[in-house]
């Protein structure tokens, strides 16, 4: 009887509309790069009160941040700045981005073709696939919101706030990020053991970047309970409302998808209707199963088998006793 309401609200079009999203997958850690400066990741902050943007730009190496402040971020402006950056450390080999229309335009991607720089684009509407760059622009805003608050300027401590942090021990790696970008510890108003002397190398910052990581991704699959997708290739989907217009929105388009192709959690579908292809997470999409496939919900399906079985084998086992009432 249970797995008969299932099926029936499964294939129940109103009920596939309104469903609750299936958890994220486990996640999936980037390796540290080889050498530092060859895998960048960037973004825009913003919009400022002053109408101007922060182009935020990260190196997975070594965390190193370097920042522009924009009153146009157009693609032509996007390209003159990062120019003026690489005219300083260089051309990267791939740059991780979202899909904002500057970083989509011909004109940012011929240049980016002309210097030999691969672009990573993320998958559309899930900005966790630019972790790196997303989490550095939280602490970045928390700094900018408090120097408004105190100075009513954002910009008075954007300068002391970057040299702070592009020369303090990084929590992950527990060196400076500038020094793993130079090879060099950059001397700054704090007091340094190098004043006084030299000190050895040490290269245990690829460990502890391993090590920070795994930690981190248990944590976090354990508090978002992570799971794999069952979409698979072939599939039969429908796609999450994103932008919503009303309350009475449903969470899932009636329009329904066919998996073309799937790396990892992101998805690349085509409509049904139109033959136009979205590229979605998993966590986007909700499979329609056909009329003989049964979809459980996470622990549906050994719950119920197992408390069917717990419950057959207590009542085979169970001794029956006869009632005080009728003790002689």
């Amino acid at each position: 009887m249970d797995q008969a309401a299932i099926k029936m609200c499964d294939n129940c079009e109103g009920c596939r509309l309104v469903h609750t999203a299936d958890p994220p997958e486990p996640m999936t850690r980037r390796s540290m790069p080889e050498k530092p400066w060859v895998d960048l990741a960037i973004d825009f902050l913003g919009p400022m009160p002053t109408s101007e943007y922060v182009l935020v730009v990260i190196d997975y190496y070594s965390r190193y941040m370097e920042l522009e402040v924009m009153s146009r971020i157009t693609a032509c402006e996007t390209v003159r700045r990062l120019k003026k950056i690489f005219r300083t450390w260089g051309y990267p080999r791939t740059i991780t981005l979202d899909n904002a229309k500057q970083f989509v335009s011909k004109e940012f991607t011929d240049f980016c073709t002309s210097i030999g720089v691969v672009l990573n684009h993320t998958t559309p509407y899930w900005p966790q696939a630019n972790g790196e760059v997303e989490r550095q622009n939280r602490s970045l805003l928390k700094r900018l919101k408090i120097s408004n608050a105190l100075y009513g300027d954002w910009k008075v401590e954007l300068d002391d706030y970057l040299i702070l942090y592009n020369n303090s021990p990084h929590s992950v790696t527990g060196m400076a990020p500038s020094e793993l970008l130079q090879n060099r510890k950059v001397r700054f108003k704090f007091p340094q053991i190098d004043d006084l002397g030299t000190t050895p190398p040490h290269s245990d910052f690829r460990d502890r970047d391993i090590q920070k990581k795994f930690e981190g991704k248990e944590r976090e699959d354990e508090k978002r309970r992570a799971r794999p997708s069952n979409i698979q290739t072939g599939d039969t989907v429908l796609m999450k409302n994103l932008l919503t217009q009303d309350k009475l929105t449903t969470d899932y388009g009636k329009e329904e998808y066919v998996v073309v192709k799937r790396n990892g959690p992101s998805v690349t579908v085509k409509s049904s209707e139109t033959d136009k292809c979205f590229d979605r997470h998993t966590s986007h999409l909700r499979k329609v199963s056909g009329p003989d496939e049964v979809q459980f919900e996470p622990g549906d399906t050994p719950s119920i088998q197992e408390a069917t079985e717990h419950i057959a084998l207590r009542r085979s086992s169970r001794a029956p006793k006869p009632s005080k009432r009728f003790s002689p």
